[in-house]
């Protein structure tokens, strides 16, 4: 009942959201800027997302060898395209990051490992996307009117460092331990000095933690260079820097979880962040809305894989260990 109200109050915020942007632009330009579109752009950059896709594959593979089994890569991109139809696709509560740690872990019973691949895998993306966000925002500062764009990112950064470090660090896990343990949440404790200590063995993996991570700079390069390419194909015309610094913030902001999939709350991020260096709004919206329906067509094979993938007990058992893990 919780699951299928919040999916109703994403629903109602995500039309509220295109009810506000399609009042803030002449929809006549909107479809004009849409059947204007070079097709070959289009599809060029859906190609090109598919790649990023791949390069994600061969990043988590790689993560899950000090830890566990590695499955085969046919087996990982099915599980892969399943995570992409759950978190893209389907209203549930069970998360694109959910399926891909059940099901990799799922042959060897190893679902704490698997977590932690699956937690460092969006973790050396993340921190790829921070450094280009940042890097570009310094050596080419971007103007956004009464948004502090580079104190905003960097403060982001520096927060999401010190998580690391404590991810990374012996000394706070055990004080967090102990502390659990003090509160009378053993259960607790015992998840997370699981989960620590697979996080350990990675530490003393430096060559597959950079492996990963300039896997990593490949396939945000490839992602930002996805709408960079869809933007040429709307005929806008602006500094790559442009697309470095916007793109990622707009990838982070659209990860808040209060409308369907990013959906409205991405297009809104386009509008106000492009429209303020001076692309029209009908030409923002359209890359905001291509953006959204390029990661949608993306994520819908992974639906066909899942039906013959499944058995009954899957979602059951997801649910579980979402439950156990959250």
């Amino acid at each position: 009942m919780k699951a299928k109200l919040f999916t109703a109050v994403k629903l109602a915020i995500t039309i509220l959201f295109f009810a506000y942007i399609f009042r803030k632009i002449d929809f006549q330009q909107f479809t004009a800027a849409l059947a204007n579109a070079r097709i070959d752009y289009l599809l060029g950059g859906f190609a090109l997302l598919w790649i990023a896709h791949f390069i994600c594959i061969y990043r988590w593979r790689l993560l899950m060898q000090p830890l566990m089994p590695v499955p085969s890569v046919g087996y990982l991109f099915n599980i892969y395209c399943i995570g992409l139809f759950f978190n893209l696709t389907f209203p549930t509560i069970i998360g694109g990051d959910v399926v891909k740690v059940y099901y990799a872990g799922r042959p060897s019973r190893n679902y704490a490992q698997s977590l932690a691949a699956a937690f460092l895998d969006r973790d050396a993306g993340m921190l790829a996307m921070m450094i280009i966000a940042c890097a570009a925002v310094t050596i080419y500062p971007v103007s956004v009117p009464g948004i502090p764009v580079l104190p905003i990112l960097w403060g982001v950064f520096a927060l999401f460092i010190l998580g690391n470090v404590a991810v990374f660090t012996p000394g706070l896990h055990r004080l967090l331990f102990r502390l659990l343990q003090r509160l009378r949440l053993g259960r607790v404790a015992a998840k997370m000095d699981l989960l620590s200590r697979a996080f350990q063995v990675m530490g003393r993996h430096p060559g597959v933690l950079w492996g990963s991570l300039a896997i990593s700079f490949v396939n945000q390069l490839l992602v930002i260079s996805v709408t960079w390419i869809m933007a040429l194909g709307l005929g806008i015309r602006l500094s790559p820097f442009y697309f470095l610094v916007f793109v990622p913030v707009i990838t982070l902001i659209s990860m808040i979880p209060i409308s369907l999939n990013g959906m409205g709350l991405r297009e809104y991020s386009f509008m106000s962040l492009f429209g303020a260096v001076g692309v029209p709004a009908a030409s923002c919206i359209a890359l905001g809305v291509l953006s959204s329906v390029v990661i949608i067509l993306s994520s819908l094979p992974g639906g066909i894989v899942y039906i013959l993938f499944r058995n009954k007990t899957d979602l059951e058992q997801m649910a579980s260990l979402e439950n156990e893990f959250s």
